[in-house]
């Protein structure tokens, strides 16, 4: 939806006529003039939130749904989470296990602390 000013046409004419008047030495700053109305018709206006919402409520649920899905938080399953990374871990910890001994098993649970952190703060 476009919250764009148009450029009245009377504005010009007004500009035109007035810098006609004063003569022909005028007419770089009638373009000028010119310019300007239609630069400050081209800045998009700032929308209040009521606006937001006024907008919002006439769309239907699919397209307002559609249109909020980037801005809504997706819930991830920590449970989920934490099922992957012991799943993983298993074979991990027996390869560094038998590589690195216990250094490997604790870079190992180390990492599964990590990951596991970071997916409840997330």
């Amino acid at each position: 939806m476009s919250t764009k000013n148009n450029v009245n046409k009377n504005d010009i004419l007004a500009i035109i006529q007035a810098n006609r008047q004063l003569g022909e030495g005028y007419d770089i700053q009638s373009a000028d003039q010119i310019y300007e109305l239609i630069a400050q018709s081209q800045k998009p206006s700032e929308m209040t939130p009521e606006d937001v919402v006024r907008v919002l409520g006439q769309l239907t649920a699919s397209e307002r749904k559609r249109l909020l899905r980037p801005f809504v938080k997706r819930k991830h399953s920590t449970v989920g989470t934490i099922a992957t990374v012991m799943a993983l871990s298993i074979p991990l910890m027996g390869i560094a296990g038998a590589s690195a001994n216990m250094d490997g098993v604790v870079a190992v649970l180390a990492f599964d602390v990590f990951v596991i952190v970071f997916s409840l703060v997330r």
